[in-house]
């Protein structure tokens, strides 16, 4: 087919410029490493949660960068002329890009996933075929969206101006750069008119919360429409010349593309409760979930507080110690108490509540609750500090500060809802042979963040597992 001919010359094309070879193929490594290494602090269960929207985040740079500013560059140079006399049309063009951008994509996935697993060990919790799936749909859809783009715009700065600002929408209100959790609820219901919510969304499910692509149908569906609209409009609109001009009138009814995502968005927020899905994955990414209620025994795990003293009350003052963000106006407050009952059964818990405020231009406050500890003597290997715990659906953090600073300090980012649920923080030094940290003093913080409001976090059966 011509189609496949042009797209094999597009790719020979790629191949020998140096910059198409960097932003085809190195660009989406870097998105990686920052992403694991640096959002995800090298967890491997952090990693599979944001690889998702790395995948999503190369797949949208290619459509928007890629495949659509490179038409409007072919048009603007005059190098489709060469192409108009032969026997092909705009047809064929639109395609040859489209299959050309597709198998371009394909071998920079696998060098994802491969350097994921080996560079990072993100254990991959997906079926090659869904993954594929994933790929070939987000691509397809992106794909229209570019493309779309590139036959409205008459210019190449009118295309800019038109990818960037769809860009950074998609960019920081789908879930590609801050979990969606992390943001606020109205901006929540208007990613689920975005169609890289669908993809994100769609990859964490299925990578982290282990749902079937079965489940995510309406997502796929919207982003299949979406994608034959947007090619369907690029082979109407197509233009050989720069000297042709589109109309306005065309570019209203261009403006057809999105309804999709309206149809879509309307749906899921009012049939599903998307809040708690988003919120579900991510609290799920980084823990390793036990039984709420079943201790372990003796063997598996060492009791480091249960807050069932008589005297805990009194204990907590000289154990705990609360600190709020100075440079943040010093207004944000948090105390302790021992609640009654604890988790599943249990006498006592202890409740961790307060007040986040922020100064009107200063850093974000927050209110940590800090327990210094020792490593019992004589101990087992130990890999980690599990707890039960409950919350008020806010952002909170927790994380273990090793006595030698050298050494990381696993920190964990959860949100806790209303019903008791296991936790687990791994630190892989505890089992270190040396013996210096069973004799110094290492600090369990707890630590609310987010935006301005109250916060409240019960936690129970803090022990060494």
């Amino acid at each position: 087919m011509a189609s496949i001919r042009i797209a094999l010359m597009s790719i020979k094309l790629v191949m020998r410029t140096k910059v198409a070879l960097f932003f085809t193929f190195l660009f989406p490594l870097i998105f990686l490493f920052v992403y694991s290494g640096i959002f995800a602090r090298g967890n491997p269960e952090a990693v599979v949660y944001f690889f998702g929207p790395v995948v999503t985040l190369n797949i949208m740079g290619n459509g928007f960068f890629g495949l659509g500013l490179q038409s409007v560059m072919q048009r603007e140079r005059g190098s489709l002329r060469r192409y108009r006399l032969a026997p092909i049309g705009p047809g064929t063009m639109v395609l040859s890009s489209l299959v050309a951008n597709y198998l371009l994509e394909l071998p920079t996935i696998a060098m994802l996933v491969f350097c994921a697993i080996v560079f990072f060990h993100m254990p991959l919790r997906i079926n090659l075929l869904t993954l594929l799936i994933l790929v070939t749909v987000g691509t397809f859809a992106f794909a229209g969206f570019g493309l779309t783009i590139a036959s409205v715009a008459n210019t190449m700065q009118e295309a800019q101006v038109y990818n960037n600002v769809v860009w950074f929408t998609l960019l920081f209100l789908s879930g590609v750069t801050v979990p969606l959790p992390m943001l606020p609820h109205w901006i929540q219901r208007f990613a689920a008119f975005l169609p890289a919510t669908y993809l994100v969304s769609s990859f964490q499910a299925i990578m982290v919360g282990g749902q079937s692509l079965f489940d995510h149908r309406a997502e796929m569906l919207a982003l299949l429409v979406s994608g034959t609209f947007g090619l369907l409009f690029a082979w109407k609109l197509f233009r050989w010349d720069k000297e042709e001009k589109i109309s306005s009138r065309a570019k209203l009814v261009s403006i057809t593309f999105i309804v999709p995502f309206l149809v879509m968005g309307i749906w899921m927020n009012e049939r599903g409760n998307l809040a708690a899905t988003w919120k579900q994955t991510f609290s799920l990414m980084s823990r390793q979930p036990f039984v709420a209620g079943q201790h372990a025994s003796p063997v598996d795990s060492i009791l480091l507080n249960d807050f069932e003293s008589p005297e805990e009350s009194e204990e907590l003052l000289k154990t705990w110690q609360v600190s709020t963000d100075v440079n943040a106006g010093g207004r944000s407050l948090g105390e302790l108490a021992v609640i009654s009952p604890g988790a599943a059964g249990t006498a006592h818990a202890l409740r961790f509540k307060g007040r986040i405020e922020s100064a009107p231009g200063a850093a974000q406050g927050y209110v940590a609750a800090r327990y210094p500890f020792t490593l019992p003597a004589g101990a087992p290997s130990l890999r980690g500090i599990q707890f039960e715990v409950r919350g008020d659906n806010r952002l909170f953090q927790v994380k273990i500060t090793p006595p030698d600073l050298t050494l990381p300090a696993p920190t964990l980012t959860f949100i806790p809802d209303s019903e008791w649920q296991g936790v687990r923080l791994p630190a892989a030094w505890l089992s270190a042979p040396n013996p210096s940290p069973h004799k110094s003093t290492l600090v369990l913080e707890f630590r609310a963040d987010g935006p301005p409001g109250t916060f409240t976090l019960d936690i129970d059966e803090i022990r060494f597992y």
